[in-house]
């Protein structure tokens, strides 16, 4: 970690506990990154959130405040359930800029690569891809390109929903002339010169060379071809040993095929990631609902069903979490645990059985006593008195070795659908903002500890069909 970074650390952790405008209690440091730091927070209704709050040197810079609370507006101007709601913006008694948004419960997909050995079946993603690409489908069409997508900011929630994290840099383009003047359709131009925007490893050609009036929705079409490469191989489309090398490999050279590093795939699903890395922008699909479509047609070849019937993919069914890594949060009205899914959490469960516990505990020694009676009675050689025992000796323990009410009996918690997530994982990144080296470091440090940080050993690969239409 960078001095930079711990330092920050610091004093984001010195603010857990605080109230922000006399109504948001911040509860848990989630994650840090070079411009912001995320908290699991609550509402004095109960609500809970996350917030996203501006360092402190940031916030004095009026261009960086607005480009940060950008992210909010241009995200909601989405209108789909894959973008993160941001529900307020305000302004500390600190003076930091934050955001307050929807809490997620999950893992990023880069998360999810790196636990499963940097590698996911073919059917997991394109079944992330599927959604990813429903959510661009919804940008799009609102004038909104992302223009740095990659598995990091692809967020999978316990649920198997899609979440698409981070539109700090999307550009809303400009989609009439009659809205030039300002608002959410004019061009946002955030770029300055010289200065990088993106991720060196997933930039489309026009975008590694600046040419940002060539920058749409196709440029993140490519973005997502080159993120299935990376998941289904476990290296970048461009194999450069440092940013400034990825960028010119990014600039000069078309995009390897799929089908050299993974030939024993579906030919099928080489065809589709090559097309959507074509160098010139014009032999890429269309639209995000082109692509969709394609990729849906894709998956039916793949599994050898007709191409006309083409529904929509859905994440696996997944491992159950380990209690040791689910999030615990606390129920304000019965003190009780419960895990971010809503099930019980260890502590939880022995709060509601200990009541059959410690009826069983007196029910033993109960029985116990009477069998030291009997023994004691019969070693006094009084045959009488042990085939007629007095009344009083036996009557206690018949009377109170009683079960407990069946009301006491708590229900088993049911299995939850993903598989084990780091403890960490709200989903919320801190806004590194950096460009990334192809190794998978980022030019400033990245919130995606956010999302998780413990190690946990790779899942074993589920297989069957898992793309029934879900909606």
């Amino acid at each position: 970690m960078s001095v930079q970074l711990e330092a920050a650390t610091e004093r984001a952790r010195a603010r857990i506990g605080t109230v922000l405008k006399q109504k948001w209690r911040l509860d848990k440091l989630v994650g840090v990154g070079g411009m912001a730091a995320v908290y699991a927070a609550t509402h004095r209704n109960k609500k809970r959130v996350a917030i996203k709050m501006l360092h402190p040197e940031l916030s004095m810079d009026p261009t960086i405040r607005e480009r940060f609370l950008r992210e909010g507006y241009v995200a909601n101007s989405v209108g789909h359930r894959g973008a993160v709601a941001v529900d307020d913006d305000d302004v500390s008694e600190e003076g930091l800029a934050y955001l307050v948004m929807e809490l997620l419960d999950g893992e990023t997909i880069e998360q999810r690569w790196e636990r499963k050995g940097r590698l996911l079946s073919p059917h997991e993603a394109l079944s992330v891809m599927d959604q990813l690409l429903d959510t661009l489908a919804a940008a799009h069409a609102h004038g909104v390109v992302h223009r740095d997508l990659k598995p990091e900011n692809m967020f999978l929630t316990r649920d198997g929903a899609v979440k698409v994290l981070d539109f700090g840099i999307a550009r809303v383009r400009e989609l009439t002339r009659s809205d030039s003047a300002g608002g959410l359709n004019s061009p946002l131009t955030t770029t300055q010169s010289g200065s990088t925007m993106g991720t060196p490893a997933f930039m489309a050609p026009e975008q590694a060379r600046g040419r940002w009036d060539d920058v749409d929705g196709r440029t993140d079409l490519w973005a997502v071809g080159a993120t299935l490469f990376t998941l289904l191989t476990g290296e970048f489309v461009h194999q450069g040993g440092t940013v400034n090398e990825t960028l010119a490999l990014a600039v000069t050279r078309p995009a390897r095929s799929l089908g050299e590093r993974r030939a024993d795939l579906h030919p099928a699903l080489i065809r589709f990631v090559d097309k959507s890395l074509a160098y010139d922008k014009s032999a890429r699909f269309a639209d995000a609902a082109t692509m969709q479509h394609a990729l849906r047609v894709t998956y039916a070849e793949m599994q050898g069903h007709d191409v006309a019937d083409a529904p929509q993919l859905q994440v696996p069914d997944l491992e159950s979490i380990p209690s040791s890594r689910a999030i615990t949060l606390r129920n304000l009205t019965t003190g009780r645990g419960v895990t971010a899914s809503g099930q019980p959490t260890a502590n939880s469960l022995w709060t509601a059985r200990w009541p059959w516990l410690a009826g069983g505990i007196a029910v033993a020694v109960l029985l116990l006593m009477f069998f030291l009676l009997r023994s004691s009675v019969s070693g006094s050689g009084s045959d009488a008195a042990v085939a007629n025992p007095a009344p009083s000796a036996l009557a206690a323990p018949t009377a109170t070795a009683e079960a407990p009410p069946a009301s006491v009996a708590p229900a088993e918690p049911k299995p939850v659908p993903l598989d084990a997530l780091p403890e960490e994982s709200h989903g919320h990144r801190a806004h590194g903002d950096g460009v990334r080296h192809p190794s998978g470091t980022s030019g400033t440090p990245n919130a995606s500890t956010a999302a998780a940080a413990a190690p946990v050993a790779p899942s074993p690969k589920k297989s069957g069909d898992p793309f029934a239409r879900r909606k």
